[in-house]
């Protein structure tokens, strides 16, 4: 007969004596306590859910690449590592998908996901972690998971609907795809973004270079970082209105300011 060995140490003991993962230590530098008074309750108990660990949960399948709600929901109650570092309880139950996309709608429109995000950025300016003398600029494709439509069928006129997109990969090869792409500024010391935006994969890259410009100097003056010196930017920039707009609205008048 096989007899089970009982442990001597609880799992929360069992935790505490390995070495953090990337998430706790992620966690430990992210201020959420403003979640919880942007956040109605609602759910299970007479208080409804603890909002902590559930704006964790939505970090955390970001950080770990989860593609789908249903699958954060999967890896919830599977891995009991992650409930941990999420702060649920390890043998209780997790929220379900429905709950999860309802708080991810509310924190999206208050904003108070993009919050954490630049009090990340004054964060790794403070540790000289970026400098944001060089900023580049690119866009990335974002696939949509809806059932692929011909370009007839799609909705042009609502800027959420995804549409089909097609540009050059690294290799020189022609990618499509259907659905969006996100535009970023990012600093070239840390990578970390400090502007983006969002269009639909139809979209013309260039058309987002100036209004990145914008924010990154907009951001840069109202934080007091260093204004950016030099732009890099692929072919898919190469307007010569973006090199005249970049040279006579923001580096010249810098120069002249300084």
């Amino acid at each position: 007969m096989y007899i089970r060995q009982q442990s001597l140490l609880s799992f929360e003991n069992i935790i505490a004596l390995q070495p953090k993962t990337k998430l706790e230590l992620i966690f430990e530098n992210i201020d959420l306590s403003e979640a919880t008074k942007l956040l109605p309750r609602f759910g299970r108990g007479p208080k409804g859910y603890d909002l902590i660990p559930i704006v964790r949960a939505l970090l955390a399948q970001q950080i770990e690449q989860i593609p789908t709600r249903a699958a954060l929901v999967r890896r919830l109650v599977t891995d009991p590592v992650l409930r941990y570092a999420c702060g649920f309880n390890i043998i209780g139950k997790v929220p379900s998908e429905a709950t999860f996309s309802r708080y991810f709608n509310i924190l999206n429109e208050n904003g108070f996901l993009q919050k954490i995000y630049f009090d990340l950025v004054d964060k790794a300016m403070e540790l000289g972690l970026m400098d944001t003398k060089v900023i580049a600029i690119d866009a990335t494709d974002l696939t949509s998971y809806e059932r692929v439509k011909p370009k007839k069928k799609l909705n042009s006129d609502d800027p959420n609907t995804p549409d089909w997109g097609s540009k050059m990969d690294s290799h020189g090869n022609q990618k499509t795809w259907v659905g969006w792409k996100l535009h970023l500024a990012v600093d070239n010391k840390s990578e970390l973004p400090l502007a983006f935006m969002f269009s639909k994969a139809s979209k013309a890259d260039g058309e987002f270079a100036i209004p990145l410009v914008d924010q990154v100097y907009e951001q840069c003056k109202a934080k007091e970082y260093e204004l950016p010196q030099y732009w890099t930017m692929d072919s898919g920039y190469d307007w010569k209105r973006i090199y005249e707009e970049i040279y006579n609205t923001y580096i010249r008048l810098s120069n002249y300011s300084d």
